[in-house]
């Protein structure tokens, strides 16, 4: 791995994805029609591209990006998201809400899985009772909701709440863990080992799995007996795993691929490819952060000053320059400042802004002072090595951190074996990681810093294993309190703590930008993961 020895080279150095695409000539033909004008076509295929291979193909029992963006192509939710997450029909077909928001009464379409076995309400209660409830990270919150669920007929659910819980018709969309999964396979077995869930899924979805190449590719083609009308379109989806990001971008030139991922579009890349009109560049997803986890447990990371010592150790404002080339943010808190529960008297420009001297003064203060050779500390620096703007985040870090006596070891290695280290074995003093809000503080945020999100071996929940009952408390309060201003109160009072206590750094308000090839139609109906089904190509 090859280190950079001043932040002028490393300014330097962090354009070599956008500077590759300068020589590459464009090679498809232009747009020439808009998709909306035109009707579906049926056959042909598509290419996505991840940059991680998936370790699942569940999409409820975890939050990993792989495992999701595959696993929504297989599966479908009760619900599902148009653009500005807009909630509308998924496989139930309509649904009732009683004024006291405690009951919830779905009708379900005639749908069938992949074995020709019917789906019923059966399997929504099994699915949300014995898998999305335990194992999904999203969902947690949810789950602690229901109080029971009942199938009057096979075709109708009714769920009964505790009390009520405002995102809950929020958190039954398939990238939320909700994905509806076959009770007639699954039930009864050791469900997260279960093939049915690691690696031979029987869906209701648009798409079934035809072969998985490991370290290659996934191929899923269509599934005749979809419910939706002449959907899915596609013959074919094959889920390319490109770690590289660099090959991703000059297959995506060279009209190899139609479709990269989120995660795994370079931002370097971004602004170029929005300015030729053959691509098609666009930002989905929910608010989410790029995060500086640190593991509280370590000693010399466990007192609040030398967390707060290496957040002022940063300059912010360089990394989201010349790392994440000015898109996205700042953070101004432990909450996405685009989200309504955003405290505004948090203000971290103000309370940490780039001061290196009083990141010296905290870390004395921490009784971490300097050595003979001026090292105060070491800390290991995991990331995943697939994501293309961790290294350059990690060498600027290693760069501001070294400069107040703190000595870091950077650690790439690829996403599964990250993170194994990071919710399997605490092996880390800091990782670099993304986390979603998933457009609520009780979905999204609290899993990141409650006691109880403390879970080993339970993906994107509470690595730091910091545990506050205050801030547990206030968490619990922001979730259950039936008004929005109430449920405000709570999460500002929960931001001033972590101000505060910092066991996780928000380096970074990550945009997230989904970019297509020129043949794919039908796409951007959804907010978040890309409606498949309905998504069609130019020619075959």
């Amino acid at each position: 791995m090859k280190l950079f020895h001043s932040l002028s080279e490393l300014s330097r150095r962090l354009l070599p994805v956008g500077l590759l695409m300068v020589g590459c000539a464009p090679i498809a033909g232009l747009l020439a029609t808009d998709a909306r004008a035109e009707s579906p076509r049926r056959g042909g295929s598509a290419v996505m591209v991840l940059g991680s291979e998936p370790q699942a193909l569940s999409p409820d029992t975890t939050n990993s990006v792989p495992d999701v963006a595959v696993g929504c192509l297989i599966y479908d939710g009760l619900v599902r998201f148009k653009p500005g997450f807009e909630i509308v029909p998924g496989l139930a077909k309509s649904w009732d809400i009683s004024s006291d928001g405690l009951t919830y009464k779905f009708e379900l379409e005639p749908a069938k899985w992949h074995d020709g076995q019917p789906v019923t309400s059966a399997d929504v209660k099994f699915t949300l009772e014995e898998i999305s409830s335990k194992y999904g990270p999203r969902f947690n919150a949810a789950g602690k909701f229901i109080e029971r669920i009942e199938t009057p007929t096979p075709q109708s659910v009714t769920i009964k709440l505790k009390k009520p819980f405002a995102p809950f018709l929020f958190s039954l969309a398939c990238e939320q863990n909700a994905a509806v999964m076959p009770a007639h396979i699954l039930r009864g077995s050791d469900i997260r080992n279960h093939q049915a869930v690691l690696t031979k899924p029987v869906g209701n979805g648009p798409f079934k799995v035809a072969e998985w190449v490991r370290g290659s590719h996934i191929t899923l083609v269509r599934n005749p007996d979809y419910w939706r009308k002449d959907e899915p379109y596609l013959d074919r989806v094959v889920v390319q795993i490109m770690p590289d990001a660099s090959s991703r971008l000059l297959s995506l030139r060279a009209d190899e691929i139609d479709y990269i991922v989120p995660d795994y579009m370079p931002l370097s890349a971004v602004r170029m490819l929005r300015e030729d009109p053959q691509f098609q560049v666009h930002e989905v997803s929910y608010p989410g952060s790029d995060l500086i986890i640190l593991n509280t447990k370590n000693p010399a990371l466990s007192k609040p000053e030398a967390r707060q010592a290496l957040l002022l150790a940063v300059d912010r404002k360089f990394i989201h320059d010349k790392v994440f080339f000015g898109l996205g943010s700042v953070p101004q808190s432990s909450f996405d400042t685009r989200l309504w529960a955003y405290n505004e008297a948090v203000d971290y420009e103000r309370m940490y802004s780039y001061d290196p001297a009083r990141a010296r003064e905290l870390l004395d203060a921490a009784g971490l002072k300097p050595g003979a050779d001026g090292t105060r500390l070491t800390v290991r620096l995991l990331f995943e090595s697939g994501r293309p703007e961790w290294l350059p985040a990690a060498q600027a870090l290693q760069r501001f951190w070294e400069a107040v006596g703190v000595k870091v070891v950077l650690e790439a290695a690829e996403r599964a074996v990250v993170l194994k280290r990071v919710y399997s074995d605490y092996d880390f003093d800091a990782t670099l990681q993304t986390y979603t809000t998933l457009g609520d503080p009780a979905l999204g945020i609290a899993r990141t810093y409650t006691t109880e999100s403390i879970a080993k071996g339970t993906l994107f929940n509470n690595a730091s294993r910091y545990s506050n009952p205050e801030v547990d408390r206030l968490f619990n309060e922001g979730r259950d309190a039936p008004q929005q201003a109430d449920r405000k109160r709570a999460y500002d009072r929960v931001q001033e703590i972590l101000a505060r206590d910092l066991p996780v750094l928000n380096l970074h308000q990550q945009p997230q930008f989904a970019v297509a090839g020129p043949r794919l139609r039908g796409l951007w109906q959804a907010a978040n993961q890309q409606w498949w089904g309905s998504v069609w190509t130019s020619q075959k």
